[in-house]
C-alpha cells in the first residue's frame, strides 16, 4: 500500500487560483513519486470555509497520513505550522523537500497506512 503524504503550506490571504495551482503542482509531484498525496485544498473543497472549519478537516486528514511535506511557504502560515507541530507530536514523519521524502520511501518497508 502506498504511503499517505499530507501537503502543508500557506493558504490564508492568498488568491484562490494561486493556492489551487501551488497545491495541485505539489500533489502531482508527490503522487508521481509513488505516494498517495493528500491535498488540503481538496480535503476542504470549499473556499468559503472558515479557518477553524478548514483546520478541523485538515487535521483529521493529517492524522491518517504517514508523512507530511512542508512547502517552503509554511513558515508564513499559522495553520501549516500547527500541522507540523501536531505531526511531530504524534510521530508522523516531517519532510521539507521531495528528495528527502523519496529517499525515506525507498529506505522504509511498506506497511499499511493508518
Amino acid at each position: 500500500m502506498r504511503k499517505k503524504v499530507y501537503i502543508a503550506g500557506k493558504v490564508t490571504g492568498l488568491e484562490p487560483r494561486e493556492v489551487y495551482l501551488k497545491f495541485k503542482k505539489s500533489e502531482l509531484a508527490v503522487a508521481a513519486s509513488g505516494f498517495l498525496a493528500i491535498n488540503p485544498i481538496e480535503v476542504v473543497d470549499d473556499e468559503n470555509a472558515t479557518w477553524q472549519g478548514a483546520m478541523r478537516l485538515c487535521i483529521a486528514a493529517l492524522m491518517r497520513c504517514d508523512a507530511i511535506l512542508m512547502l517552503p511557504c509554511f513558515i508564513n502560515s499559522k495553520g501549516a505550522a500547527m500541522e507540523r507541530e501536531l505531526a511531530i507530536s504524534v510521530d508522523i514523519k516531517v519532510f521539507y523537500n521531495l528528495d528527502d521524502l523519496k529517499q525515506w520511501n525507498s529506505s522504509q518497508p511498506h506497511t499499511p497506512s493508518r
